[in-house]
């Protein structure tokens, strides 16, 4: 399938109005540009850039508010960061990311397509305090070391909504020994045993 398929194959999956539409083409038009000089995304999974990277970000929406301030932990090449932010105008999206050229291309898609969102480059644990109410993170890390990055906004209210794969229920287990918390598993749309988990009341175990 090439990526123009692709594309419409998505769209007949998602109900998608023209203006969300013209930023998320703007991002993947960025995209294209800057993969052809760095390995923000692989040349295999290129041509199922629609229907896998932007449609697995867009299911989160259903968890979303409009107006949120939202946190995504080590946003690569965007996904679901930009997504989001192409999708929720009127929220206000913050990017965090170490690695100076996925930085660089994060900042020129928020200006290609017109975002609210910021970049934070640096290490998450270094990061400045921020409000948030929704904190994201897709192919991140597991979930103990998830909750860890995270725990600065989840132990203040912040819902975690979290894309994860068909070991996250092992990775669950994991993290019940270190941390409390509810969660709710709502299975992909993408496919496949994964699910996205949203996740609240997150306390240290010896808090």
């Amino acid at each position: 399938m090439s990526a123009h398929d692709d594309r419409a194959a998505f769209l007949a999956a998602n109900d998608v109005s023209r203006e969300t539409l013209n930023r998320l083409d703007r991002i993947i038009s960025e995209l294209d540009v800057w993969r052809q000089k760095s390995n923000l995304i692989g040349p295999k999974e290129w041509p199922q850039i629609w229907t896998r990277h932007v449609g697995d970000s867009w299911q989160l929406l259903d968890h979303i508010p409009e107006t949120a301030r939202i946190v995504d932990l080590g946003s690569g090449a965007g996904f679901p960061g930009l997504v989001i932010a192409a999708a929720r105008p009127k929220a206000h999206v913050t990017m965090m990311e170490s690695v100076g050229k996925k930085c660089a291309f994060l900042r020129a898609a928020i200006e290609a397509a017109g975002l609210n969102a910021s970049v934070y480059q640096g290490r998450i644990e270094a990061a400045p305090p921020s409000k948030a109410e929704i904190v994201t993170a897709r192919a991140f890390a597991p979930m103990p070391q998830l909750l860890e990055y995270a725990s600065p906004w989840l132990r203040k209210g912040a819902t975690g909504v979290f894309p994860k794969g068909e070991r996250w229920k092992e990775e669950l287990t994991e993290a019940r020994q270190r941390w409390n918390f509810a969660y709710e598993a709502i299975p992909s749309r993408s496919g496949g045993s994964g699910v996205i988990l949203i996740v609240r009341e997150v306390l240290r175990r010896h808090d």
